[in-house]
């Protein structure tokens, strides 16, 4: 048997903080190795997508495993999310293997149907052998259901099999193998055999039966000559096919709204790239990577919070007395007995005081060329009055400002880290958001491309989405990359996705999203792209075939509706949730399906309005009167608005625009 390289995985929180807790990772290891795969190596890791995923990456990329075996997190539990993290890896998809272990786990125990296990074939990425190809397959946790699962998997050489053509082989010996009680010599007739794309030959079985002359009649296998329907395994049809050929109703089910932000939820990755930055303006709207501490005390000694004069309260009683400035005092050690020192709100007490007499209560007696000479104290002040003590702000070692906070832009954050020294500071990268526009139809609004003026408005109209989209994502705080608008052709549109892809880590595109002939963000996304769209309509209005997807762990996709309306409205109800979960913002919307949503308020519509069936977004004004807020409505929602309120249909209003 050759020598193939095996990656065992276990994803369990437990197992993470404790190795002897892994139950399921020695079975396999043993069960492989008894098998004859000499080596295996054992890893483990928490029940996280992006540490899941980032091991069976490690495995088949850098480690070049020909099979990697994940155990654990395939059920239905919270934190059973194997599948999430490994299936975005796949380049090829085995639908019958996944089945195969399914249905004989069935026939075991119905509770497998609460397994979701899955398998895949990844190509590596990078390497000096071409891209080799990997099998990945994720089982269940329970050791019993381990051994269960690779009884079919070692049943018959299968897994070898697999391996052997994954690793370029032919399969010939175990061609043979499988049909050398295949080939049977008779007078009667001839059997006739024949081979799968896989090498898995069928018996096609052959009945003799007399005819008129006593000859016998030979059947051979049924050939049809119809072409069949596209078994691929992709839901959308070959963007190159004619218009006839396209689906008739959409091959993507109609998701619930909270469903669909539970996805975006689910598959945005937390950020990970950290960034150092100088205190400053440039800080604003990022997220702290670190907690920041205080170095030192501050106030690092008593310090006053008055004008006025430093003195040694239990003997300095009312009085006359000689005024000392810094100026004076830097050539001496401390007060002589007489003296008060002058002393300014914030500065620190000289050695040797410990209370400040105020200003007010003071009286001017002699001054020379401008400057006090001496003064007389009203009242004599207590130890410890009008003084700051040190450490009274923060002390050493004391968490000022903790990692996840954002700076904001009210000063706040940025003035507290200058007040503690910092020149610097470690914030997460924000992603770079790329924005194109789909059509033939579109025309740039700027002056330097306007070629739509004097036109009629049926056949060219200006790109509405590019400007308003680009304004809402820089006023967010973050990078755009503008795409231009792409023709309806897959070149241009592929070209453009491509150059995304390159250059930023969230690509919005608008338009194409649909049922139309023109329509090609979804077959390009998942035929050219190999990415994974986990939405493509959601019950909503407007916004209904709003697309979702990912490539790999690290791109992410939405297409967003033509309509600006429905745009600008799936930008802030789909795409800045991503945004902020991906700029490493803590979630907020507790109790929403995406916590990284808006927070929802409640307003009262002043005005009746005809709501759709589906939750439904209508732009209003909103305004704060002595009842609360009040919503108006913007009138006709066929156009576009900046100002946008998602209204259920059996809920209050809730608010994404600004209050006047």
């Amino acid at each position: 048997m050759a020598t193939y390289r095996v990656g065992i995985l276990t994803v369990s929180d437990t197992a993470s903080s404790d190795a002897s807790l892994d139950r399921s990772g020695p079975v396999l290891s043993e069960q492989l190795l008894s098998a004859g795969f000499n080596d295996v190596a054992r890893s483990i890791c928490a029940d996280d997508v992006r540490a899941i995923r980032s091991q069976v990456k490690r495995l088949v990329d850098d480690e070049r495993v020909d099979l990697v075996v994940t155990t654990g997190g395939t059920g239905f539990g919270l934190r059973d999310v194997t599948p999430e993290a490994v299936e975005p890896l796949f380049t090829r998809k085995t639908p019958a293997l996944t089945h195969a272990l399914t249905a004989y786990s069935l026939a075991k125990t119905p509770m497998a149907a609460l397994s979701r296990g899955v398998t895949g074939i990844r190509k590596a990425e990078g390497g000096k052998d071409g891209g080799k190809e990997a099998l990945i397959v994720a089982l269940p946790g329970s050791p019993k259901a381990v051994k269960e699962c690779l009884e079919v998997l070692l049943a018959g050489g299968l897994l070898t099999h697999a391996l052997e053509l994954l690793g370029g082989g032919s399969g010939e010996t175990k061609h043979k193998e499988m049909q050398g009680g295949l080939h049977r010599s008779s007078t009667a007739g001839t059997a006739v055999d024949t081979a799968t794309d896989t090498g898995c030959a069928h018996h096609h079985h052959h009945h003799h039966r007399p005819h008129g002359g006593g000859g016998l009649h030979t059947h051979t296998a049924p050939k049809p000559r119809t072409t069949a329907a596209d078994h691929s395994g992709f839901r959308t049809i070959d963007p190159t096919s004619g218009p006839s050929l396209r689906h008739r109703t959409s091959p993507y089910p109609l998701l619930d709204l909270d469903d669909a932000l539970s996805l975006i939820a689910q598959h945005t990755p937390s950020p990970t790239t950290i960034q150092t930055l100088p205190i400053g303006p440039p800080l604003i709207g990022h997220v702290l990577a670190e907690d920041v501490t205080a170095t030192c005390d501050l106030p690092p000694g008593p310090t006053t919070n008055v004008d006025g004069y430093a003195v040694r309260a239990g003997s300095t009683p009312a009085g006359e007395y000689a005024v000392v400035t810094l100026k004076t005092l830097q050539a001496r050690s401390a007060l002589q007995p007489g003296e008060i020192f002058r002393i300014n709100t914030g500065q620190g007490l000289p050695e040797g005081t410990d209370a400040v007499v105020m200003v007010e209560d003071t009286e001017l007696l002699e001054e020379r060329v401008g400057e006090e000479v001496r003064v007389k104290v009203l009242a004599q002040v207590d130890a410890g009055e009008n003084v700051r003590a040190g450490g009274s702000d923060v002390r050493a070692g004391q968490v000022v400002l903790r990692k996840g906070t954002t700076i904001s832009a009210l000063g706040g954050e940025i003035g507290t880290l200058a007040f503690l020294g910092r020149s610097s500071v470690n914030v997460y990268r924000k992603p770079t958001i790329a924005i194109l526009s789909t059509g033939n139809e579109l025309v740039d609004p700027s002056p330097a491309t306007n070629s739509a003026s004097g036109t009629d408005w049926g056949f060219t109209v200006f790109d509405a989405n590019r400007p308003g989209l680009r304004a809402a994502i820089t006023g967010l705080g973050y990078t755009v990359v503008d795409l231009g608008i792409s023709s309806d052709t897959t070149t241009s549109t592929l070209q453009a996705l491509r150059q995304g892809l390159a250059s930023a880590d969230v690509i919005l595109t608008t338009g194409g999203t649909s049922m139309g002939e023109s329509d090609l963000l979804k077959p390009l996304i998942e035929r050219e792209l190999h990415g994974d769209i986990h939405f493509g309509r959601v019950a909503m209005k407007p916004g209904k075939p709003t697309t979702f997807a990912t490539l790999g762990a690290e791109k992410i996709i939405f297409a967003l509706p033509g309509n600006p309306a429905s745009a600008l409205v799936t930008f802030y109800v789909f795409v800045l949730p991503c945004l902020r979960k991906l700029s490493g913002h803590a979630p907020v919307g507790e109790g929403q399906a995406n916590p990284w949503s808006l927070p929802k308020i409640p307003v009262t519509v002043a005005s009746d309005m005809r709501l759709d069936s589906r939750p439904e977004f209508h732009r209003v004004v909103v305004k704060a009167t002595q009842d609360g807020l009040v919503a108006y409505s913007t009138g006709s929602q066929r156009s576009s608005s900046e100002r946008v309120v998602p209204k259920g249909a059996r809920a209050p209003a809730i608010l994404l625009g600004s209050i006047v």
